[in-house]
């Protein structure tokens, strides 16, 4: 089995935020398609195996766009929930495999669990890129529960 390991971020695309609820940008809670993000991680190792992140806002690039176009009012930016993870290029496989059955993601983009269409983006982070140095913890956190069970 191959153990070397790489930053890797989902980006679950989901058009315009809801009006209210978790799926509104000031809605409280945790987004739902977060959840089961971090739930098909949950899957693949067991609970707190694999380290990863959950997030949920505007899709960062579109709202810096819209803001120098429109200004700060403008509200109509689409949203995304990321998941980071720190994993193996086989973990990397099951988890594809977990989240799109997780998502209930058909071949035309269509999810079940967010009862619409969505997009799935999947990127390496470069953990040498300074921009990037956020993501660390998550390899930190491997290396400490590596350590732990050692």
């Amino acid at each position: 089995m191959d153990d070397e390991r790489d930053v890797w971020e989902f980006a679950v695309g989901l058009g315009l935020p809801d009006e209210t609820g978790p799926g509104a940008l000031g809605g409280e809670g945790i987004h739902p398609i977060a959840l089961a993000l971090e739930e098909s991680v949950h899957r693949i190792e067991g609970v707190n195996r694999i380290p990863c992140y959950t997030s949920f806002g505007p899709v960062n690039a579109l709202s810096e766009f819209a803001h120098r176009a429109w200004g700060d009012e403008y509200d109509r930016v689409p949203v995304e929930c990321c998941l980071a993870v720190y994993v193996t290029d086989d973990e990397l496989d099951a988890l594809v495999a977990a989240v799109v059955e997780n998502l209930g993601i058909a071949e035309d983009g269509h999810s079940s669990a967010a009862d619409r269409t969505v997009s799935v983006g999947l990127r390496i982070i470069d953990l040498d890129s300074p921009s990037n140095s956020f993501y660390q913890h998550l390899v930190d956190q491997f290396r400490d529960r590596a350590g732990a069970t050692g």
